[in-house]
């Protein structure tokens, strides 16, 4: 009905598309930009497969051989090796979680009104 008003009222194509269609689906993409974002973002697996040179390695692969390293390093530890000169892995991993969510922490208050618009659009009815 909105866009058959707007062809009354004698707007073009293009004002359409910019003024009435643009606006509505706005809250619908960044929705679904910030959901394939994260995908991608989170999908180290893939590129552990795929790539063999460590100089091409995303930020979620080293941030994911950084936990392998420190896993490897609670091992030594809990067999008692240089237990002293180590650093609780417990707080690595948690810093190494930190450093793999902050890109995305950065991101989405940027996109916040957007993303909650998008996720009501289809929950709320009426």
């Amino acid at each position: 009905e909105i866009i058959e008003s707007a062809y009354v009222d004698g707007a073009s194509e293009m004002s359409i598309f910019r003024k009435i269609i643009m606006p509505l689906s706005l809250p619908i993409l960044a929705t679904i930009g910030l959901l394939v974002g994260l995908a991608y973002w989170n999908d180290w697996e893939n590129g552990l497969y795929y790539i063999t040179k460590y100089d091409m390695y995303s930020y979620q692969l080293i941030l994911n051989q950084m936990l392998t390293s420190v896993q490897y390093l609670a091992q030594l530890e809990s067999a008692g090796l240089s237990a002293n000169t180590m650093p609780s892995s417990d707080g690595m991993r948690m810093a190494i979680a930190t450093l793999g969510l902050l890109p995305i922490l950065m991101v989405y208050p940027f996109f916040q009104r957007y993303f909650v618009k998008g996720i009501n659009i289809g929950a709320v009815k009426g």
